[in-house]
């Protein structure tokens, strides 16, 4: 039993009662006296479990329950309660909190209670989407938003972006964990097959067809039916999508009865379906129909401030899944990650950070064990024709004022405090150098 839970208290006694009742149970521990302590802990350790004093000096734990919903809305959050304050712990419970305990604490209430915040919690403990950028913040206020209707969502991003993640989301959010969440991916399965797997078949349907098959839609009854990659859904099966989607009305192969389902439709596509529709490889009406509300995933070169959470996410993900030592990830290997563009997105970053722990020598993740088009990369950014020319003091300076923009993620204040200057003063030079964001 290797889950991680994080402790808010500023009552040091109260906090150390807690961590040797939980150690018992072969828990790891970490402790913060505060909100704001506790909150910079969960951005590197990433907890599978928070408990939360509710009375703390800087920040309360109904504002620690309000980070929780913005940034990591998987992770259970229990929170700790006088009696005089029951009815404002209840009344967190309706703001996401998965339960609460009354001090002095029940040592046997208090480990059946974690118990069970990680029992319901756990299949979902590595499906986060990770970053507290404004770019994710606004992502996840559109999947509140997309979670609130019946509507359908279309979900567009390039590979590696986390759709399925940003899906499932929205459907934790809308039906909740018990309700189903069926995933269909329309390239992986033959087009022979593709119509039986969505809306099932009747025995003696065709070859092959030796029973009865319920089919995606049915399964998804009452939940979510995620189809993913929408754009490879062949024509011919476009208009009983359409025509389910519009009616919530499926009739299974071999039958001529529909059948009455109650399905919450999302879909996801790395391609442009309004492209599509102009080469008549999409139909227009369906794809209005998919896409009444739209969520766009932002590569990750448009984010690149989340890529240090991302990577410890992924390092202690990797330790936590092969034990051994802590794994400390230098400030020059990061550097390099947040300089590069990541074609292949958080996917890629995934795979290069786990590729990066296997390698890393004596618990330190350097940036020599990166691999070497990133680092070629880096070199080609960082090459401006301008800076070859001997003495070319423009050249130098823009270069000098990029990977100062580069080292500090883009935050013109603390570049222009790096640098030297004031900030006016950096933004009449990138204006004047012509610096963008890559």
């Amino acid at each position: 039993m290797n889950a991680k839970i994080l402790i808010l208290d500023d009552e040091p006694r109260m906090c150390r009662l807690l961590e040797l009742v939980l150690k018992e149970q072969g828990y790891t521990i970490q402790t913060a006296a505060d909100g704001r302590e506790g909150i910079i802990c969960w951005k590197t350790w990433q907890p599978d479990l928070v408990i939360s004093d509710l009375k703390m000096p800087n920040m309360d734990g109904l504002e620690v329950l309000r980070y929780r919903n913005a940034h990591f809305p998987s992770t259970p959050f229990i929170l700790l309660t006088a009696f005089g304050t029951v009815k404002t712990a209840v009344a967190a419970m309706k703001e996401g909190a998965f339960d609460y305990l009354t001090k002095p604490v029940d040592h046997t209430q208090l480990r059946d209670l974690v118990a069970r915040a990680l029992e319901e919690y756990g299949p979902r403990r590595n499906q986060r989407m990770i970053g507290s950028s404004a770019t994710m913040q606004t992502l996840h206020k559109e999947i509140a938003l997309a979670a609130a209707t019946e509507s359908s969502v279309l979900i567009i991003g390039e590979s590696g972006t986390g759709k399925e993640l940003a899906a499932r989301a929205v459907h934790d959010a809308y039906g909740g964990k018990n309700s189903p969440f069926i995933r269909v991916n329309c390239p992986a399965i033959p087009t022979e097959l593709l119509e039986s797997e969505l809306f099932g078949h009747k025995q003696g349907a065709f070859t092959g067809a030796t029973k009865d098959r319920r089919g995606a839609f049915v399964a998804a009854d009452g939940g979510t039916l995620f189809l993913d990659e929408i754009g490879d859904l062949p024509l011919t099966l476009q208009p009983k999508l359409l025509h389910a989607v519009e009616q919530k009305l499926i009739t299974p192969v071999g039958t001529t009865t529909p059948k009455k389902i109650q399905v919450k439709i999302i879909t996801a596509t790395n391609q442009n379906l309004e492209n599509m529709i102009d080469d008549n490889l999409f139909r227009q009406d369906l794809f209005y129909r998919l896409n009444t509300l739209t969520m766009r995933l932002p590569p990750l070169r448009e984010h690149k401030e989340d890529i240090e959470e991302l990577a410890h996410f992924f390092i202690e993900q990797f330790r936590r899944k092969n034990g051994g030592p802590a794994i400390r990830l230098t400030s020059e290997a990061l550097a390099r990650m947040c300089s590069y563009d990541w074609p292949g997105n958080i996917r890629e970053l995934g795979n290069v950070t786990e590729r990066g722990c296997l390698r890393a020598e004596n618990g330190v993740f350097t940036e020599e064990i990166l691999p070497k088009k990133m680092i070629a990369a880096n070199k080609d950014a960082n090459t401006d024709p301008a800076t070859t020319a001997p003495l070319d003091l423009i050249g130098r300076e823009r270069k000098l004022i990029l990977q100062a923009l580069e080292q500090c993620y883009w935050n013109q204040t603390r570049a222009a405090r790096q640098l030297g200057i004031t900030r006016n003063t950096l933004r009449y030079r990138i204006k004047k150098f012509g610096i963008r964001k890559s």
